[in-house]
């Protein structure tokens, strides 16, 4: 067995603190997507277009946002990232 691939076993918890320490700055960093226009602002899309995707069932209450008196009460954001990511790769229209 070759041993030099445990060599640097012993880098993984700093490396794991600095990643933790970095993934902290850019949260602070980034700006929040919790509301329709931050939302249309991240996607690079109108609120209409926003609007369009509720009504078409592609941003989804319960998972995409949240409601309350029939007014969107707030975006959850992993949700929008992950359907960011979906729409840019074409998986969602």
């Amino acid at each position: 067995m070759n041993t030099q691939a445990f060599e640097n076993l012993e880098l993984i918890p700093e490396l794991l603190t600095k990643i933790g320490l970095v993934a902290e700055r850019m949260a602070k960093l980034a700006p929040p997507i919790t509301s329709k226009k931050e939302v249309a602002r991240f996607l690079n899309k109108s609120e209409r277009t926003v609007n369009n995707y509720i009504e078409q069932g592609l941003l989804k209450e319960g998972y995409h946002f949240y409601r309350k008196n029939g007014k969107i009460l707030v975006f959850i954001e992993d949700a929008i990232l992950e359907f960011r990511d979906k729409r840019d790769k074409g998986i969602v229209r």
